[in-house]
C-alpha cells in the first residue's frame, strides 16, 4: 500500500485568509441588511409623519422646488450645507448644556411670557422717554433761535440825580403839571382845560345839551345856594347826553391839527362820563410826537421857556414834573433849565402812564339811569354791616407834596 504524501506548508495560510475573507463577507452583509432595515423604518416614518398632499400641490411644490433649485449656485449650496455641518455639533452641545441645566435647577428658567411682557412694557416706556426727549429738543432749538435771533440788551449809559431837598408846599402855590415821557417835555395845562370844557357845557345851544333840572332836598323843596349877587337861588344842574358831549368835544380838540397857541397843542384831551355814574371827567394824555425835547425847550423862543417866564410872574407858581421811568434825563435838563434861569420852584415823581384827569363840577351831569337791584317782594331790608370788633385799623396818611 502506497504511503499518503504530506501536505506542504503553503497551504494553510491560503485556508486562514479564506475563513477570514468570510467571515468578513459575511458581517458586511449583515451590516448591510440592518442598514437596509433601519432606512425602510426611515421612510415610513417620514412617510408616515407626512401630510396628505393632492396631486396639484404636489405638481405645485416640484415647481416651487425646481425654479428655487434653478437659481441657487451648486458651489453656494455646498458650502452653505458645510457650514451648518460645522455648526450642528455646538449647537448639540448647547442644547444638552441647556438640558443640564434645567435638569439641574428648573426654577432659574426664565418664563418667556412673563419677559416678553416685560420687554413690550420696556419698550414702550423708551418710546414715550424718546417722544419726551424729542420735544424738549425741539423747545432747546426754538429757544437758541430765538437767542440768536433777540437783540443783545445795551445799559443806558449812567444817569446822575442829586438828592431832592425837601421842602414844604407853599400855602397858596398854584400847581402847574408837566408831563415827561419819551424823552419830551409838556405842560398839561389842565386848569385851562377844564374852564374851557366848563364855558362849552354852560351852553344850551349846544348839540349835546338836553335840559336843566332843579335839584331839591329831602323834604322836596328846591335846594338853595348863593348866588353871584350873594342872594340864594335854586341849585340847578344841566344834563347832556354822553355819547354826544364826547364826540363834540372830540371833535374840538383831537379832529383838527391844533395852533401853536392851542391849550391842547400837546395833549389829547377826551371828556366823557365817569364809568358807572353820571359825573363828567377831563381825561388828558401826551399827544403822538407832543412837546419838545430838551434841545428845543432851550431855546429862548421855546414853547417851554416862554411857559416859564409866564409862571414866574406869580410867586405862587409851581411846577410839578410826572416823570416816565424811561425819561430821567429829560426831567434833568429841564430842571436844569428852570434852575438855570426862572428859578420856580418844582416838584415831581414817577409816573408809569401819562395820564391825568380833572372831574367836573357837580352842576353838570350826563344822563343816566342807575342800575336798580332787584329785591324779593316781602324779603327785609339787608342789615347793615357789621363793625368789625377789637381796635379800629391803623391808617397811614399820603404823603404830602413837597418842593425841592
Amino acid at each position: 500500500m502506497a504511503r499518503r504524501a504530506k501536505p506542504h506548508d503553503e497551504e494553510l495560510p491560503f485556508v486562514a485568509l479564506m475563513d477570514t475573507m468570510t467571515n468578513v463577507v459575511g458581517v458586511l452583509i449583515i451590516v448591510l441588511v440592518m442598514i437596509g432595515i433601519g432606512l425602510a423604518r426611515s421612510v415610513q416614518k417620514v412617510l408616515s409623519e407626512l401630510p396628505p398632499v393632492t396631486e396639484e400641490e404636489h405638481a405645485k411644490l416640484k415647481e416651487e422646488l425646481a425654479a428655487f433649485d434653478a437659481k441657487r449656485d451648486p458651489a453656494e449650496v455646498a458650502a452653505e450645507t458645510a457650514k451648518l455641518r460645522e455648526e450642528l455639533p455646538k449647537v448639540e452641545e448647547q442644547l444638552k448644556e441647556l438640558e443640564k441645566q434645567k435638569e439641574n435647577t428648573p426654577a432659574a428658567m426664565v418664563d418667556m411670557e412673563k419677559l416678553m411682557k416685560e420687554l413690550e412694557a420696556a419698550r414702550k416706556e423708551r418710546m414715550e422717554r424718546k417722544k419726551t426727549i424729542d420735544q424738549l429738543l425741539a423747545e432747546i432749538d426754538q429757544i437758541k433761535v430765538k437767542m440768536d435771533t433777540t437783540p443783545r440788551y445795551e445799559a443806558q449809559p449812567p444817569v446822575v440825580v442829586r438828592l431832592p431837598n425837601a421842602r414844604p408846599m407853599p400855602e397858596k402855590a398854584e400847581i402847574h403839571r408837566v408831563f415827561v415821557t419819551e424823552n419830551r417835555i409838556m405842560f398839561v395845562q389842565n386848569t385851562q382845560l377844564a374852564q374851557l370844557v366848563e364855558e362849552e357845557l354852560k351852553k344850551e345851544t349846544s348839540p349835546y345839551f338836553l335840559r336843566r333840572e332843579t335839584l331839591k332836598g329831602a323834604d322836596g323843596k328846591p335846594r338853595m345856594k348863593k348866588g353871584p349877587t350873594g342872594q340864594p337861588v335854586p341849585e340847578r344842574k344841566s344834563i347832556v347826553d354822553g355819547p354826544k358831549m364826547e364826540a363834540f368835544f372830540n371833535d374840538l380838540f383831537n379832529k383838527r391839527k391844533a395852533g401853536r397857541r392851542d391849550l391842547n397843542r400837546d395833549l389829547l384831551v377826551t371828556v366823557s362820563a365817569v364809568p358807572s355814574s353820571p359825573n363828567i371827567q377831563v381825561k388828558v394824555e401826551p399827544r403822538p410826537e407832543g412837546g419838545e425835547t430838551v434841545a428845543q425847550a432851550r431855546e429862548q423862543t421855546s414853547f417851554f421857556r416862554s411857559q416859564l417866564r409866564d409862571l414866574k410872574k406869580d410867586p405862587d407858581s409851581v411846577i410839578w414834573f410826572y416823570v416816565s421811568k424811561d425819561s430821567i434825563p429829560a426831567y434833568l435838563g429841564a430842571r436844569d433849565i428852570i434852575d438855570a434861569t426862572e428859578q420856580i420852584p418844582v416838584g415831581w415823581e414817577i409816573y408809569d402812564k401819562p395820564l391825568y384827569t380833572v372831574t367836573m363840577p357837580s352842576d353838570y351831569a350826563v344822563d343816566f339811569t342807575p342800575v336798580a337791584v332787584a329785591t324779593p317782594k316781602g324779603a327785609p331790608p339787608p342789615p347793615p354791616p357789621a363793625k368789625p370788633a377789637g381796635p379800629p385799623p391803623v391808617t397811614i396818611a399820603a404823603p404830602k407834596m413837597s418842593v425841592d
